[in-house]
């Protein structure tokens, strides 16, 4: 009972002074609000990359060319390479090598480039994929909607032969059948003997706008190279992926004579690691972004407790009459706390609604962009924010409270 009057009397203390209250709400507001986005966003995106990762399968084994004595995932590796060093040791021998392992079911390697295709008066210039004719059977998210892909003799042959994706179909053809014709890539004419069903975009990549030619033709036609970039093997066993990575390093390092593996000119990873890197990369970026809403959070407390101090000076007379006719310094305190409490609870729960209104309006925003981005919002994130909210209350309301509670009766009398 005692608890239900120290709470009326905290909230009509609040409900009198409802533009310093509202600023106070404000600033708890802001802070859990950015929690909870935070949170929902994240998952939001973890789940859209994670769920393109699984479109590839989960019996993949990835092997790209990587700059010596850094490491795979390094920012010296990829400043290198962005700044023109080419690593020309990997070759299509090597994924045929590789192939032959025991857990490896299939292989195909590629390169990636750009180049201008035109057809009569349109142009694009799309992404290139130029890759084995096993692509096709190990990438579980391309399906051939028309025609077929390129064979190993067309390959090994260096034809001038090409598969659209749907969106690139679309941009030169239109509504019309683009199997048979033929296209121009740069000054070269390459025969389309096939088209890829939509498959979608991921982020700013959309694969619908690729151009995909046989490795070879590529290699010795447009881009006058005989290495690869990149290799990706199936594996027959996905449960013994490390042992494999292992295997394959094994081999690439025999067939590149390189004995000391800091000296490594390539790099294998597992979809798991790709798994572990992605859900590092995620925590990292989350928990920057809940320690810099948190310290928003600490701001609003800091208002908090001057609203507090302020409401103490103002009150200083109530304070000592309540004193005077036998009211407690636990008494006082108890108000003053719960009244902080009270704020930051709004605060948290009007920061908690608005959060999970717009983490539901940014994954619908991007659902009709046609992404696969899930609206979520986990159980932590709400009691994350509900803490918050409740911590920065007790925090910040206690040395107001203290104060208050502390004040002597007669002094505080003589206020008035």
């Amino acid at each position: 009972m005692r608890g239900m009057k120290t709470f009326t009397l905290a909230f009509n203390q609040i409900k009198k002074n409802k533009a310093r209250a509202s600023l106070t709400i404000f600033g708890i507001t802001i802070g859990i609000m950015v929690v909870i986005l935070v949170l929902s966003a994240g998952n939001g995106v973890k789940g859209l990359v994670m769920g393109e990762l699984d479109s590839f399968g989960n019996d993949w084994i990835d092997i790209e060319v990587k700059v010596p004595s850094t490491g795979k995932a390094s920012i010296s590796n990829a400043q290198s390479q962005a700044r023109g060093v080419t690593i020309t040791t990997l070759t299509t021998d090597d994924a045929d090598a590789v192939k032959k392992l025991d857990n490896i079911k299939n292989v195909y390697a590629g390169v990636t480039t750009q180049a201008v295709v035109s057809y009569g008066n349109e142009k694009k210039q799309p992404t290139f994929f130029a890759v084995t004719p096993s692509y096709i059977e190990i990438d579980a998210g391309s399906e051939l909607e028309r025609g077929r892909f390129f064979t190993e003799e067309e390959n090994s042959g260096a034809n001038q032969v090409i598969v659209l994706g749907s969106g690139l179909r679309d941009t030169l053809f239109g509504n019309d059948d683009p199997i048979g014709k033929n296209v121009k890539v740069g000054d070269t004419s390459f025969r389309i003997v096939g088209v890829l069903k939509a498959r979608g975009a991921t982020g700013f990549f959309n694969y619908d706008e690729i151009a995909y030619i046989p490795v070879k033709t590529a290699q010795k036609k447009l881009m006058g190279i005989d290495h690869v970039l990149f290799m990706i093997g199936q594996m027959r066993d996905a449960n013994k992926g490390d042992a494999t990575a292992e295997e394959i390093r094994s081999l690439i390092r025999d067939r590149h004579d390189i004995t000391d593996p800091e000296k490594d000119d390539f790099s294998v990873t597992t979809q798991q690691e790709s798994v572990d890197l992605i859900n590092t990369v995620f925590f990292g970026i989350q928990a920057l972004l809940v320690v810099l809403a948190a310290i928003s959070l600490v701001v609003g407390g800091v208002g908090i407790m001057n609203v507090m101090y302020v409401s103490v000076v103002e009150r200083t007379f109530e304070i000592g009459l309540r004193k005077s006719v036998g009211a407690s310094e636990q008494n006082i305190r108890s108000q003053f706390l719960l009244e902080a409490i009270v704020l930051t609870a709004i605060g948290g729960a009007t920061g908690i609604a608005l959060g999970i209104l717009l983490s539901f309006f940014i994954a619908f925003g991007a659902q009709s962009f046609g992404l696969d981005w899930k609206f979520v919002i986990s159980l932590p994130s709400i009691i994350l924010g509900t803490g918050f909210s409740v911590i920065i209350g007790l925090v910040f309301g206690y040395f107001p409270a203290k104060h208050a509670a502390t004040l002597d009766p007669i002094t505080a009398l003589r206020q008035e």
